[in-house]
């Protein structure tokens, strides 16, 4: 079916036709509409995102929603994670975000595509993908609100903000001093718990001191929360209808080794498997191939992820933030903000074994080792059938299993082979060290009837990527086994405890990046033209920005040499081989750089008194694409009496590739355990060794293999930008006293989306993509690209509802109520140029064509999660000192495309969950707030989804439970 959209023109010419249309049909109602009595006082005009013009906060023809630091709370937010995880416009994700931190995601376009500001300018992009910035790096204790332009701001903020803007502002000024706790702690024991402590103090007045200042500190740590923490939710036999443990696992690295007497056949024997495998960093395990008909019998141990896998990450959080203010004479002020935010987020990765990039994936132990099986320490494996020491004999389970006469394992001096990760060191897991600072100079005022805003911003980022604990050096680990000192099969004994801790490359940085943004900007605006409804006020802004960013070489201190004493790097800068187990030095030194120059017009012309047109153009200039982009926008908005409010707006983006994509010094290279498409096809492309060998090769070739995979290319200067349509028609009502409700119906589409031909779409189209694996001479992957590329189109749409109420006040109190909620009516794209179009609403699916290759590319390669409905409802009662808000938050089911294989689960429920906080404030200078968040106690919804490993849609919720919270705020 040929798809259907109303051209930009077209749409225009509705919009304002229905407006019009409107405005005529209701001159009665206008004429009856009462002049406002002569000394209603005049509220302030200030700046609200989506204009350049100042206007009353309510006067906008843009939709913008608009949410106080204190309503925040009353939901039970303990952190802006839960902010931009609830946010119905947004589809951000939650607890497995990424090691980016979390995200504001608008429209679900990706986070690339939403332009976040503070106090309406730009941070320092977060410096590894230079797209975006994570919530993180914003000040809690000194945020006043959050405002949120759902689409259409490009025109207004920047190309690059075809999803929306969501703009945080700070206190313009504070006096007086506070500190504030904040303490939540699941009801089920383990991880998760959240400590937080804050504190803001100002001095002087605006008003009548002409100046103030103020600075405010928050510090939050998280605490990791791990599978074994919720061993209820992740039973193994809870989980075999998600096609997880649905047979045995297959001998996999785990602290009690395999062994066997060849490097690529090195799990035969395991002599552990008979004590119960040391639980709980093992189990046994009798191999995935037991219940095949006839059963294969590979008895050994293996990984217990109940130990390993973690559920949620931990983090910790630091922001300094000040300000000072001044009023000066005439009626100019002066602002002075600073910044300063770090942040790490501890990413977990369970238990780090050699791979690829080390001289070999498995490790060796000779006769002379202590250790050695048979030598008094290690016992020898029973085994039957042949055993003369130079054959591989099966070994013993029992004689109904494995009959025959079993005996010990015969070595025969052999030197021995295996797989292994330290136990007692616990998950491995790597700091990810962010910062993000900024400092910003600005003034505004009125010359010569001009009323302006002037600003100095610099800003910059860092991204500081290291290891933490459970990451070893391999030729210290083989060393270790050579002398004797470290136990492959058992325990490490006070030595050998000893030795592993101090094998440790603990803190130690393996990539570095820094992001730079330099601008001066100036907006001038003055009323040009008296009209039927007052002043046509124009704005004129200029703004000449600096993107840059700077990566430094990948540190050698691990970095294997060649034999000519070289270090083993490629030509395009990769480390070949490193003796750090788990992670790999990346990086190569380059400055990059762009420059931009913008201009911005903005009309708002009140035609009549209740008709407003707004317009405005936008042009950027880019000097590294030397590309000019002219981006118009058209708003309208009609008012014939206090009850009724009609708006319709078209606007135009334009995204350039960031610099990071079109410069990048270096791939991005990673690693994925999967069947060659090609030499192991199967029906299952997705699924690791369950596919079928090619003739001349072996499975352990081509099957269930480490490949390696580029995510980013160094030579994307073939990229183009992206463009964008979009349009709003809304209305609003109060049909009764206090009861406001706006309905916004919305749509975008764009072309030449960016985004990645991700692995997965390879492996399912191996023909179609044949030019981006690269082979070897024997015809084995060396590695593949899957890395940017312009892609099809993207066309979403769907309405925004939001609904307010204050019941009338009684003796007992005041009720208020608000909904917010997002209506997907469809969300369609093309993973490539004139390809079919792929409906993404309410489905989840591990697809290539609807992670990385469509337009959510860019969040840390999970897939596109849609729901049809998601909202967010409150209830506040209010009486004297006591302020109590139940909130809700909601996303309606999904349906399942790619379910795991051996599990036929395709239904996704939907998620509900309630907070309760309670605030009482009748203690002097002191406000106690007690909360319950997830008061039903209800679990992310099940899926069979292979991006999903623990079985929940940990995505839209997290496995956090009940959550009980208490905060203490005392001001001096």
């Amino acid at each position: 079916m040929k798809p259907y959209f109303v051209p930009t023109p077209r749409r225009a010419t509705l919009a304002t036709a229905v407006s019009l249309a409107l405005f005529q049909l209701a001159g009665q109602a206008q004429a009856q509409t009462s002049e406002p009595p002569a000394d209603t006082p005049v509220a302030q005009a200030v700046v609200v995102t989506g204009s350049l013009i100042r206007r009353v906060a309510d006067e906008g023809t843009n939709p913008v929603v608009t949410v106080k630091a204190q309503e925040l709370e009353a939901r039970g937010h303990t952190e802006l994670k839960d902010f931009v995880l609830e946010q119905p416009q947004s589809l951000s994700l939650g607890t497995n975000s990424g090691a980016a931190g979390p995200v504001t995601n608008l429209r679900g376009l990706g986070p690339m595509r939403t332009l976040s500001l503070l106090n309406g300018r730009r941070l320092a992009n977060e410096p590894l993908q230079d797209q975006y910035i994570s919530v993180n790096v914003i000040p809690r204790m000194a945020l006043d609100r959050v405002e949120t332009l759902n689409g259409g701001g490009a025109s207004i903020y920047g190309a690059d903000a075809i999803g929306g803007v969501q703009n945080y502002w700070t206190k313009r000024g504070y006096q007086g001093a506070s500190i504030k706790a904040e303490y939540a702690r699941p009801e089920m024991s383990g991880g998760g718990t959240t400590k937080s402590i804050g504190a803001i103090a100002g001095w002087g007045n605006l008003g009548q001191d002409g100046f103030n200042a103020y600075i405010a500190v928050d510090h939050q740590k998280k605490d990791a929360l791990f599978q074994k923490d919720r061993p209820e939710q992740h039973d193994r036999d809870v989980l075999r209808t998600l096609g997880l443990g649905l047979t045995p696992d297959a001998r996999n690295p785990n602290p009690l080794a395999n062994f066997g007497f060849a490097r690529n056949a090195n799990s035969n024997y395991n002599p552990a498997f008979a004590t119960g495998c040391e639980s709980p960093w093992s189990l046994p395990t009798l191999g995935n191939a037991s219940q095949n008909t006839p059963p294969t019998y590979a008895p050994g141990c293996t990984r217990n992820n109940l130990f390993w896998n973690h559920v949620t990450d931990g983090s910790e959080i630091t922001t300094v933030s000040a300000r000072a203010s001044w009023n000066l004479a005439g009626g100019h002020k002066i602002d002075l903000d600073l910044l300063h935010s770090e942040f790490t987020v501890q990413k977990f990765r369970g238990m780090q074994v050699p791979g690829s990039n080390q001289p070999f994936t498995t490790y060796s132990m000779s006769p002379s080792s202590r250790f050695y099986p048979g030598n008094g320490i290690t016992p020898l494996p029973q085994v039957v059938g042949s055993n003369n020491g130079t054959t591989s004999p099966a070994m013993y389970i029992d004689p109904s299993k494995t009959p025959g006469t079993p005996a010990p394992l015969n070595m025969n001096g052999r030197t021995i082979y295996f797989q292994w990760g330290p136990g007692e060191l616990g998950p491995a897991y790597r700091n990810d060290e962010q910062g993000n600072d900024r400092i910003v100079l600005s003034a505004e005022g009125e010359v010569l009837g001009w009323d302006y805003r002037a600003g100095l911003n610099y800003g910059r980022s860092k991204r500081d990527t290291r290891v933490g604990e459970g990451y070893i050096l391999y030729s210290k680990a083989q060393e270790g086994f050579d002398k004797g000192i470290l136990n492959p099969f058992g325990p490490q004994d006070a030595a050998g405890l000893e030795y592993l801790r101090s094998i440790q490359a603990e803190d130690y940085t393996y990539r570095l990046n820094k992001a730079f943004n330099k601008s001066v900007d100036l907006t001038v605006t003055k009323p040009v033209w008296e009209l039927g409804g007052g002043d046509l006020v124009v704005a004129i802004s200029g703004e000449l920005r600096e993107d840059s960013a700077r990566t430094f070489d990948a540190p050698l201190d691990y970095v294997l040499k060649n034999a000519n004493g070289s270090y083993n790097i490629d030509a395009s800068g990769n480390v070949r081989q490193t003796d750090l187990i788990g992670e790999v030095p990346q990086g190569v030194a380059k400055k990059l750089k762009r420059k931009i120059s913008s201009l911005v017009l903005e009309a708002d012309a009140p035609i009549t008194r209740t008709f407003t047109v707004n317009g405005s153009v936008r042009a950027d200039h880019y000097d590294d694409l030397k590309q000019t982009t002219v981006n118009p926008a058209l708003a309208t908005r009609w008012t014939p009496n206090d009850k009724l409010l009609v708006r319709a707006s078209v606007s135009s983006g334009f995204r350039a590739p960031s610099i990071m994509d079109i410069q990048n010094p270096t791939p991005e290279v990673r690693t994925l355990q999967m069947d060659d498409p090609v030499l192991c096809r199967g029906p299952q492309p997705l699924e690791p060794g369950t596919g079928t060998p090619s003739p001349g090769y072996t499975a352990d070739q081509v099957c269930d293999v480490l490949t390696t995979y580029w995510t980013k290319s160094p030579n994307n200067t073939h990229l183009k930008p992206e463009k964008s349509r979009g349009f709003n028609f809304g209305v609003g009502l109060e049909p009764i006293k206090d009861l406001s409700i706006t309905v916004d119906y919305w749509g975008l589409k764009l072309k030449d989306v960016l985004g990645a031909v991700s692995i997965a779409e390879i492996q399912q189209n191996p023909d179609k993509y044949a030019n981006f694996i690269n082979r070897r001479a024997d015809g084995t992957i060396d590695y593949i690209v899957a890395s940017q590329a312009n892609r099809g189109q993207t066309r979403i749409r769907g309405a925004d509802i939001s609904a307010s109420y204050r019941l009338p006040k009684t003796s007992f109190g005041t009720f208020d109520a608000k909904l917010d909620a997002t209506w997907y009516h469809k969300y369609e794209f093309q993973s490539e140029r004139g390809g079919v179009w792929s409906s993404n609403v309410g489905i989840i699916t591990n697809d290539g064509r609807f992670g990385s290759a469509g337009p959510n590319a860019g969040l840390a390669g999970m897939p596109q999660v849609n729901p049809r409905w998601k909202y967010t409802a409150a209830v506040t009662y209010s009486y004297g000192d006591w302020k109590t808000t139940l909130s809700q938050r909601f996303n309606t089911g999904l349906t399942d495309l790619t379910p795991r294989a051996g599990s036929t689960l395709t239904e996704v429920d939907e998620y509900s969950q309630f907070n309760l906080n309670v605030r009482y404030t009748g203690i002097k200078n002191t406000t106690v707030q007690f909360g319950v968040n997830n008061i039903t106690e209800e679990w992310p919804p099940i899926t069979a989804n292979t991006i999903y490993s623990g079985g929940y849609l940990t995505s839209l919720a997290d496995m956090m439970g009940r959550v009980y919270r208490l905060s203490v705020e005392y001001k001096f």
